[in-house]
């Protein structure tokens, strides 16, 4: 009988607290959820055109240079050949600082691609040997960092 009893004093007491007819609550809310942000994949902030040869990241295919705006292949990164280019786009900025590279002094900043955040080479800032001041403003990439794209057959 005591068994019994206490069944039904504990199913009574659970059911006053999952029952659709249970009195409403008093008191504050319980905090809600916190929100989970569902972020969308990256996209790039440009894209080249596609009637011209173009490099894009190695590791993302993010669109970086077209191959117009190439002004040399004959540079040296730190992990080998470089490509010399006028413009670039979807790459990040570093900050500046001065560095001794193969032709003398000069403050660069890291270049990175926005979209997989691959460092790629750099942006030369200033240069300041005066035979060197036509990289100024222009971006070194590293050959092991970007592949062809679009129509180089």
């Amino acid at each position: 009988g005591a068994a019994i009893l206490t069944f039904f004093m504990v199913f009574q007491a659970l059911g006053s607290l999952c029952s659709p007819w249970s009195p409403p609550r008093v008191g504050p809310l319980p905090p809600a959820p916190t929100m989970v942000r569902i972020s969308k994949p990256k996209t790039f902030q440009a894209y080249l055109d596609d009637c011209h040869r173009r490099y894009s990241c190695a590791h993302c295919r993010a669109h970086l240079a077209n191959h117009d705006d190439l002004i040399s292949k004959s540079f040296q990164g730190s992990q080998g050949r470089a490509y010399l280019f006028n413009s670039v786009v979807n790459v990040g900025c570093g900050p500046a600082e001065e560095r001794v590279l193969l032709t003398g002094l000069h403050a660069v900043a890291d270049i990175h691609c926005e979209s997989c955040k691959t460092t790629l080479g750099w942006k030369y800032e200033q240069a300041f040997e005066s035979s060197q001041k036509y990289k100024e403003g222009k971006y070194i990439i590293e050959l092991n960092h970007m592949i062809k794209d679009n129509g180089w057959d």
